[in-house]
């Protein structure tokens, strides 16, 4: 049982009607991806809430789940706005991968999160070979 959850604190300082990825100029008028686009604002938004919250394999598997997501936006006109998708989303991978590389190296690391790191370094390879 947690005694205290950031999560409970973090809609004071992250609206959660806002997207991470929000389309501003789209050649199609973004009505091929909106569905696809609020599936994967909603993983990015569950995945920042984990990461908070120190749950680091739910958070990643999160941006897994937005990355794949990002494979069914494959209409010509749309290519371009997939790979800010994918960017967007290795770019929040990297973040957690450079806070658990802080907390599991230097004098004070945790042993505990060393599976974690080694499981974002996998995934943030991945993510990158896949752009």
């Amino acid at each position: 049982m947690e005694l205290f959850s950031i999560s409970e604190k973090e809609s004071k300082y992250f609206n959660d009607k806002e997207g991470f990825i929000e389309i501003e100029s789209c050649p199609v008028g973004g009505m091929i991806c909106t569905e696809q686009l609020a599936f994967i604002n909603k993983k990015m938004r569950i995945s920042r809430s984990h990461w908070l919250n120190k749950n680091f394999v739910l958070a990643i598997d999160e941006l897994k789940i937005a990355y794949n997501k990002t494979a069914e936006i494959n209409e010509p006109a749309c290519t371009q706005c997939a790979a800010l998708f994918r960017t967007t989303i290795t770019k929040s991978m990297e973040a957690i991968h450079e806070d658990l590389r802080d907390m599991t190296t230097g004098f004070f690391r945790a042993k505990r999160f060393q599976s974690s790191y080694e499981l974002a370094t996998i995934t943030l390879k991945e993510f990158k070979d896949g752009i």
